[in-house]
């Protein structure tokens, strides 16, 4: 290729312009170098105007795996660095809208404390001590994603990861409990998410937090020859799961 062509080519490809305080300071609000090359690589798609970029061209770009990347925007709205609305074309077609807006108040709140500023991850796991969640680990967390992922038969879209973000670290629903409503929404043969929300839901109505609590509801159940219908709010979602807890 000549100097000529490459010229036109660098002119045509555009420039993406990146403050140099996010470039100094971003390890001090929580960022790693993947999370900031992600953040890269969505801001050169913005500042084409380009609002819903395709995962599939960032990952050729980057050499990082589509579900990686999946993994590390979940890292990102788990840090408060961004978040993620649906929002719809002219077609009325649902895409992800990605906003990184709190990234850049973490770098507003940096400037004004003169640099004296606690991680991002210093209040959440003081949060998640506060919470009772700290004995979260992060295999817990990883196999309720696989798990959803292996009986939904696909990857889990970032919408989806912030869901489960929020069972996880704002209803507190232990990985054990989410694990058996999705197990209550497979037998049903329903592979979405709001379904098993809505286990969640009536389970937690019910007091239901546990395996143990399940098998409890079982067997109370199970002894009953003519068994009352739920009455009151009991009655606004899904059933207690009829199996056996292995």
């Amino acid at each position: 290729m000549s100097i000529d062509k490459f010229a036109q080519r660098l002119i045509n490809g555009g420039q993406t312009t990146i403050a140099n305080y996010l470039l100094d300071n971003y390890a001090k609000i929580g960022l790693n170098s993947d999370e900031l090359v992600l953040y890269l690589q969505f801001k050169r798609f913005f500042d084409r105007g380009i609002n819903a970029p395709d995962i599939e061209q960032i990952s050729a770009a980057t050499n990082i795996a589509a579900n990686e990347i999946y993994q590390i925007l979940h890292n990102l709205i788990q840090k408060k660095l961004m978040t993620i609305k649906t929002g719809q074309d002219q077609n009325g077609k649902d895409f992800d809208q990605y906003n990184f807006d709190l990234m850049y108040a973490k770098l507003a709140e940096l400037s004004t404390e003169n640099d004296v500023y606690q991680p991002v991850t210093d209040s959440s796991q003081s949060d998640d001590q506060s919470h009772g969640t700290n004995s979260m680990t992060v295999n817990n967390r990883a196999h309720v994603y696989a798990s959803i992922e292996r009986e939904f038969g696909r990857e889990l879209s970032p919408i989806e990861l912030e869901t489960i973000s929020g069972w996880l670290d704002q209803s507190h629903y232990s990985p054990e409990l989410i694990e058996l409503a999705l197990r209550e929404a497979v037998l049903n043969q329903v592979y979405n998410l709001k379904y098993i929300d809505r286990i969640l839901i009536n389970w937690e109505k019910r007091h239901v937090k546990t395996a143990a609590d399940v098998e409890k509801e079982l067997n109370r159940y199970q002894g009953k020859r003519n068994p009352q219908p739920p009455s009151g709010d009991d009655d606004d979602g899904p059933e207690i799961p009829i199996f056996k807890i292995k």
